[in-house]
């Protein structure tokens, strides 16, 4: 089987993340790809919503899109999770005799280098790297692959931002994820 793994903060879930996971199924032919939002970030201060509240709106993001699992892998730990842990708990579940892709963005890979045992990390998966606006990183490795992938202009970071300001986030959620921060009363200032 071919797996992916998606990790991140997905605080919140947007279309963006949603597009990169379709177009990486596709691009790919991948069996499953596995959703893993971050329980404690490792390579960031720790201000996202909760983790099963996030886990909630991947969930309700994902919950029509075959061959897409999101785990609670990370969120359950309470403590903070090395892609590299992750990984070697994934292939665990799934088994060795699997391809396994980790996917992330230029942004990542431009400090990949950084992350704990990323060797190792090519030696058990390939990297699929997507584009992002104002990178044009290189492949070091050959289990890095670099695809010419569409931008998906969309960021947790502006969506927070139109919430604090009392802003209409609709066309970047979904509309269940819309009424879920709404609901929840999530990312006010």
């Amino acid at each position: 089987m071919k797996i992916g793994i998606y990790g991140g903060l997905f605080d919140p879930i947007h279309i963006g993340h949603i597009s990169v996971v379709k177009f990486v199924s596709e691009y790919f032919k991948m069996d499953k790809i596995i959703v893993i939002p971050v329980g404690i970030p490792s390579h960031r201060e720790n201000n996202a919503v909760d983790g099963n509240m996030r886990i909630k709106m991947c969930q309700m993001a994902f919950e029509n899109i075959d061959r897409v699992e999101v785990s609670d892998i990370e969120v359950i730990q309470n403590k903070l999770c090395y892609t590299y842990d992750t990984l070697c708990n994934i292939i665990e579940i799934y088994g060795e005799n699997n391809e396994y892709f980790e996917i992330i963005g230029e942004d990542s890979l431009n400090y990949f280098k950084t992350w704990k045992k990323y060797e190792e990390i090519l030696k058990k998966s390939k990297l699929i790297v997507l584009k992002r606006e104002g990178y044009n990183e290189k492949a070091f490795h050959e289990n890095i692959i670099l695809i010419d992938s569409p931008y998906f202009p969309y960021s947790s970071t502006k969506i927070r931002d139109v919430i604090s300001k009392n802003g209409d986030i609709s066309g970047m959620v979904t509309e269940k994820v819309r009424k879920y921060i709404e609901t929840n009363n999530l990312y006010k200032s």
